[in-house]
């Protein structure tokens, strides 16, 4: 019962930002795409590897997202100044506008989700939140 509860409200959410669809806001990019460059838009640079870390994906996977991100000249990648075994990732202007974009339309959409709510509900559903990502990243220590 528990596992049938999490994935369906898994499955609702998902579904009421959008995340499955096959162009993430309504733009040409995918979900995928638009993760990358979300974490490659949060610091100056990055490392290929570290965005696999950070999105828990696949190194070949992630090669093959950055290499269609630079094919629409979207991020440029260039071999790291002091490690040449590495390859560091950075936004170009044309992949900053279209995050921006991104995050505005993604910003949009969730306030349409939660525009009904008076404060007092959005306090009780960020505070669900916030308890639910502090249930399932909390690591026992005992």
């Amino acid at each position: 019962m528990l596992a049938e509860r999490i994935r369906a409200f898994n499955r609702l959410y998902t579904q009421a930002i959008g995340s499955l669809d096959d162009r993430h806001e309504g733009l040409d990019v995918t979900l995928a795409q638009s993760r990358m460059l979300f974490t490659i838009g949060s610091v100056d640079e990055s490392q290929v590897n570290r965005i696999a870390d950070m999105l828990s994906l696949d190194l070949a996977y992630t090669s093959r997202v950055l290499g269609t991100l630079e094919d629409a000249k979207l991020i440029r990648r260039r071999i790291a100044a002091d490690d040449r075994r590495q390859r560091v990732v950075t936004l170009t202007a044309k992949g900053r506008r279209l995050l921006a974009e991104i995050e505005r339309r993604s910003n949009e959409r969730v306030l349409a989700l939660v525009h009904h709510l008076d404060q007092g509900e959005r306090k009780r559903l960020l505070d669900a939140m916030d308890t639910i990502r502090d249930l399932v990243t909390r690591t026992d220590t005992a």
